[in-house]
């Protein structure tokens, strides 16, 4: 065999494994992409996991200690105490914030904070998976104070 035919030989098979390198990417790109797709909604998720279960934890001190910003009393209060809670996770309309109450004596009457927000993806890569989900956390305390805001009958949405 000649030099030139050599070199020939070397160039062809060269062609051959770039096709093959190409299929074995595209083989292996769907799961790379789930993996680093997956990481990125899931971290995500927790963040905002994270943000509704301080809201529930800040609505429940805001509740036991009878927030007052103003001297609203009954649903106008509630109100206040709402819009507080969903300033400081910031929150969007979507978020939901519901107050419950059993006893309204300090020391004695407990309130229930009741946080939900539906998970807002960034990629939409995982939307068979996290579409849907709804994140939740309740916390209830013990009333420190006398409670004059009054409870919810339904879940309210952050204003």
């Amino acid at each position: 065999m000649t030099t030139s035919n050599r070199s020939r030989t070397r160039v062809a098979g060269a062609e051959r494994d770039r096709g093959a390198v190409l299929v074995e990417f595209a083989i292996l790109a769907l799961p790379l992409f789930i993996i680093l797709f997956g990481i990125i909604e899931f971290g995500n998720a927790y963040s905002q996991n994270l943000e509704v279960r301080h809201g529930a934890r800040e609505g429940s001190r805001l509740v036991a200690v009878n927030y007052q910003p103003s001297a609203a009393v009954g649903a106008t209060q509630t109100d206040l105490i709402r819009a507080e809670v969903c300033d400081r996770m910031g929150a969007s309309s979507t978020t939901s914030v519901q107050f419950l109450q059993t006893g309204s004596a300090a020391g004695t009457g407990r309130a229930t904070v009741i946080v939900e927000r539906p998970l807002q993806q960034l990629t939409q890569f995982l939307d068979p998976f996290l579409g849907g989900v709804v994140l939740s956390s309740e916390v209830e305390t013990r009333l420190e104070q006398d409670a004059s805001w009054a409870p919810d009958a339904t879940p309210e949405p952050c204003p």
